[in-house]
């Protein structure tokens, strides 16, 4: 399911003790371990990193939580990204290393610097199967991090020329206005912010090439050893993996644990060139092979492991993928 830096928790964590809250059970509510913290370069599960955001945002009642964490970010923050993007010698450097290696921030999220014509944009992507209002706090803590980081590092006020998100708009928008100035839309295409194109050559202060050129190999090194992303097929093979501990996995209890539309699960299964179908049929027939070869577990209970309502549909199943029945590729084998 992806990693991300164990910083975004200490981030979220940061802002939630200046509110008061425990620590220790905003972990235990996002199932992390403490130890977690401890590594300098640590990783995290990207979906409990995620959970620890709504978990704290929610029990500090913030609607702009996102904003607040972002004040706790400092220059030594993400380590050597922070470093990075504060020894480049240009503001359009800095952002550029921090799109190039923000996998190693999240792997389930994408930060984009698309230039077009006088405009600037810094627009964060995330995974079409998660929520827009389930991202909100993340996404309103980067940009407004990058907007920060823009003035901070240049010296110069600079405001975006417009400020858009994907989630709806919260109730109360003081907090955004002061952030990212009255340009805000919500419930839009995109969540990015709109810059001039001028600020990219807004010189650093604290420009140091030589470092920055170091903090970059080693980042580069960081990005080979990040672990393998999962494909969306692994994925779905393994939420199916897990529901046919509970019987015959339905299109609807997959949709729900991949957080997708009955709909667009199908969609996506098609353009992989499978359907639900046909991968509870693969997985079925490696399992029933393994457990048939390796197992002493009796045929009845390899059909219940499998999902099978009755003995009989797993002999059919097995006959039809093997053309023998469970009983006879056991005896047959060595």
């Amino acid at each position: 399911m992806g990693t991300a830096a164990v910083e975004n928790v200490r981030l979220v964590l940061a802002a939630a003790v200046a509110r008061g809250l425990s620590p220790g059970m905003l972990l235990a509510e996002a199932e992390l371990e403490p130890h977690a913290l401890l590594a300098p370069e640590g990783r995290v599960p990207a979906w409990s990193a995620l959970r620890l955001w709504h978990v704290a945002a929610e029990r500090c009642a913030d609607p702009a939580f996102g904003i607040a964490a972002a004040e706790h970010i400092q220059a030594g923050s993400y380590g050597a990204l922070g470093y990075a993007m504060h020894s480049s010698a240009t503001l359009g450097e800095g952002l550029r290393r921090l799109v190039t290696f923000f996998r190693l921030v999240n792997q389930r999220a994408t930060l984009a610097l698309l230039e077009e014509g006088d405009l600037v944009r810094v627009r964060f992507l995330t995974e079409e199967n998660i929520p827009p209002d389930m991202v909100r706090h993340p996404v309103e803590c980067v940009l407004f991090a990058v907007l920060r980081f823009t003035r901070k590092l240049t010296g110069a006020t600079v405001w975006p020329l417009s400020v858009s998100f994907q989630h709806a708009a919260p109730a109360e928008l003081s907090a955004h206005s002061r952030a990212f100035g009255d340009a805000l839309a919500f419930s839009q295409p995109h969540s990015e912010l709109v810059l001039s194109r001028r600020v990219l050559a807004l010189p650093q202060r604290g420009a140091d090439p030589s470092m920055a050129e170091f903090m970059e190999r080693h980042l580069r090194r960081l990005l080979q050893e990040l672990p393998p992303e999962e494909t969306f097929l692994v994925r779905v093979r393994g939420v199916l993996l897990e529901e046919l501990r509970r019987g015959e996995p339905s299109l609807e209890a997959l949709s729900e644990r991949l957080r997708l539309s009955k709909r667009t699960l199908q969609r996506r299964l098609k353009q992989e060139g499978t359907s639900l179908q046909q991968l509870l049929d693969e997985v079925r027939r490696e399992l029933a092979l393994r457990h048939l070869s390796d197992s002493k577990e009796s045929i009845a209970e390899v059909a219940f492991l499998l999902g099978f309502s009755e003995v009989s549909a797993f002999h059919r199943a097995f006959k039809r993928w093997t053309g023998s029945t469970p009983g006879e590729y056991r005896q047959a084998l060595p």
